[in-house]
């Protein structure tokens, strides 16, 4: 295969409406040749690979709601970046482009705020029980809540570690990539929850702290007199180096606390959003294997919610069964059609 002449992507499907995929992938080293390609369609490419996600009508508009935000987002942030880059004279822009990029980034901003509250109207109008659930909880806003309905699937995420290798958070900084692998997380929820993050880290030392901020003080506190041994970066030196916690830059060991604070915040989410979905509820990493004692439950930290009666669980499984039927008859007919039209 090496040998063969690798294919125009852009020559066999100039709409870009098609997916160019190839039988056999790239990890067997398949290329884009004449003979390892074939044009499918974008919802039957993601299928193929596993990776796409049939959600019910209101998961689904509140996920194009977040995808709008993302995408009003990074426009917003690309203005007002290029205006920075002008006033800390590392980049030259014309007057006029100058005043028109800061009344895009006005405008980008107003509207931002009108779509968030979009969003927080069709988060509530769902009326879910998780919702209720993870509103209660003090320091959390709407749209994080919201990020995180949108993006997880609850039903697969069988354990809390599967939440947080899905965000990217199972894994420290330096680890998350690696060369020529796909992986490292959800980035549009990581940056949410780092948003999140700062809210929650300012809100300690008020009168009414977040109840997750007291992991992050904790953290840091404890990471400041460690002589546990972690890789860091070095302002002055290339690559990784090994180091005590207690003698890393301030910056890591804030980076550490932040990740130690949220994945606390998405183990109690994942566990709260299982039990009133039915699902079950593996103990925890650290009380199943480690022993540990003492782990503090979601009702501690804020969280207020009804586990389901033993016949609402059956209720909800069965109605997981109804869908999974559902959805397995509109794929083989989906499959039939595709077949009849390729003879």
């Amino acid at each position: 295969m090496k040998n063969k002449k690798t294919i125009n992507k852009k020559a066999i499907n100039p709409d870009g409406l098609m997916d160019v995929h190839r039988p056999t992938p790239k990890t067997e080293g398949g290329r884009y040749t004449e003979d390892n390609h074939e044009l499918l369609d974008p919802v039957d490419h993601m299928k193929h690979h596993g990776i796409y996600r049939e959600r019910e009508e209101k998961f689904d508009k509140l996920k194009t709601l977040i995808d709008g935000r993302e995408h009003l987002l990074k426009t917003k942030n690309g203005c007002e970046n290029r205006i920075l880059a002008m006033k800390r004279n590392v980049d030259c822009l014309d007057p006029i482009i100058a005043e028109f990029l800061a009344e895009q980034a006005k405008s980008l901003k107003k509207q931002m705020d009108i779509h968030d509250r979009r969003i927080t109207k069709h988060l509530k109008d769902m009326k879910l029980p998780i919702i209720d659930a993870a509103l209660s909880v003090r320091g959390i806003g709407a749209i994080t809540v919201a990020y995180i309905l949108s993006y997880v699937d609850i039903e697969k995420a069988r354990y809390a570690s599967s939440m947080w290798a899905y965000v990217g958070y199972d894994k420290s900084s330096d680890e998350r990539y690696n060369k020529g692998e796909a992986g490292g997380g959800n980035q549009n929820l990581r940056t949410r929850l780092f948003a999140t993050a700062g809210s929650i880290i300012k809100s300690t030392g008020t009168e009414n702290p977040s109840p997750y901020a007291e992991v992050y003080v904790n953290c840091k506190r404890d990471l400041s007199v460690s002589n546990k041994i972690t890789k860091t970066r070095l302002t002055n030196k290339k690559g990784m180096h090994e180091m005590a916690w207690k003698d890393v830059q301030p910056s890591h060991r804030h980076g550490a606390a932040i990740r130690k604070m949220m994945k606390h915040y998405l183990a109690d989410f994942w566990y709260v959003w299982r039990t009133v979905e039915g699902l079950e509820t593996p103990m925890l990493y650290p009380e199943a294997k480690l022993g540990h004692k003492g782990i503090v439950v979601p009702e501690e930290r804020g969280w207020t919610y009804n586990t389901p009666t033993k016949k609402q669980i059956t209720e909800l499984k069965s109605f997981r069964k109804y869908k999974a039927k559902l959805q397995l008859k509109d794929d083989e007919v989906k499959e039939k059609k595709t077949s009849n039209n390729n003879k």
